[in-house]
């Protein structure tokens, strides 16, 4: 785990025995025959849990090889199908089918607000979002349709799709921020996530999460004050996609200044994250990027562009103080002194005869 302490406000980590995933953000039951979920609970270790989801049953899934967890990742693979659960405060899940099927996901008979909206075409996601306890949680489906009784929620996938699911951090004190990016996944807007720590020994600790099936992104170096990614799709469009980073690893405090910049060319900043999330594609613009005030430093940059792009993120330290007098100026200075000392002997002498 390198030198960083877990948990981080990022991400932790699962540990996986006897059926049971147990991480700080989230912890549930995994069904290794069937690659069935139960009891998913959400909220950090030693607070109220939030009972999420009852089960999460996918239709054919059949296993390939075993489940395992690996960081803040615990991955299942079955045919033609993988979940992916992640130990992070929103506690998402991911499952990526390249066939058409039906996954059936059972809410707590404690669920209220539990409320659908359909979504036709490619750049939105059909949502259904619920309440547990007074937290707020969503499932996202890219291509297919949600149906939705009672507490019974079918996912009827296409061929491939992605079912996600995402929750406001439980006792969150960033719960409006949290909401809005839902809003934005919901939107077709965010697409993506990554979050990155740099350790000590020259490597780095990852959680990605995608929230379209077509967008890749991977890093290709991290390091304290400097990253470098790389953003990919086939589809034509711009989107938005979230870097966020420790502290440590991106610093923002102070005058420290980030600067971001894609395929090499320089990403304005722009202070208003509802234009940036909610100005859709149809609307010609450049890359911007804002900091999304969240915990750790949480960089959201829309891109013209998602395919093939480098991108790059920096925090650079404030200037160092400039001394009072450089070593010209400082000789100069010597020089007057010995010259004004000088005519003030003479004016004495004169004044003595």
């Amino acid at each position: 785990m390198g030198d960083i302490p877990w948990p981080t406000a990022l991400f932790a980590a699962f540990t996986y025995e006897r059926g049971l995933v147990l991480g700080t953000y989230a912890r549930f039951a995994y069904n290794a025959t069937s690659g069935g979920v139960a009891y998913l609970f959400g909220g950090v270790v030693g607070e109220a849990p939030v009972p999420y989801l009852a089960s999460i049953a996918i239709d054919g899934f059949a296993p390939t090889r075993s489940a395992a967890a690996h960081g803040p990742i615990f991955e299942a693979d079955g045919y033609l199908v993988t979940l992916t659960a992640h130990d992070d405060p929103s506690g998402v899940i991911e499952i990526r089918s390249e066939m058409a099927r039906v996954v059936t996901i059972e809410l707590p008979a404690s669920a209220t607000n539990i409320s659908l909206l359909s979504a036709s075409g490619h750049a939105r996601a059909s949502t259904v979002s619920f309440t547990i306890q007074g937290e707020e949680a969503r499932l996202f489906l890219g291509s297919g349709s949600f149906n939705v009784t009672g507490t019974r929620v079918l996912a009827e996938m296409a061929s491939p799709d992605l079912l996600v699911f995402k929750s406001v951090p439980a006792a969150s004190t960033n719960k409006a921020e949290w909401r809005a990016v839902l809003d934005a996944i919901s939107a077709g807007q965010v697409v993506a996530e990554l979050d990155l720590i740099a350790t000590a020994d020259g490597h780095w600790m990852q959680n990605p999460a995608r929230y379209r099936i077509d967008v890749a992104a991977w890093p290709l170096a991290v390091r304290p004050r400097a990253a470098s990614v790389q953003v990919d799709t086939l589809r034509p469009g711009g989107a938005i996609v979230l870097f966020a980073f420790d502290p440590n690893t991106m610093p923002t405090d102070g005058s420290a200044q980030l600067s971001v910049s894609a395929n090499g060319d320089a990403v304005n900043r722009s202070d208003d994250t509802l234009a940036l999330f909610y100005t859709f594609d149809s609307v010609a613009r450049n890359a911007s990027y804002t900091l999304l005030p969240l915990p750790g430093t949480v960089v959201a940059v829309y891109l013209p562009s998602l395919s093939a792009v480098s991108v790059d993120i920096v925090s650079l330290p404030p200037p160092a103080a400039r001394p009072a007098f450089d070593p010209g100026s400082e000789a100069a200075m010597v020089a007057a002194l010995a010259i004004v000392s000088i005519a003030a002997a003479r004016m004495l002498r004169r004044k003595e005869k």
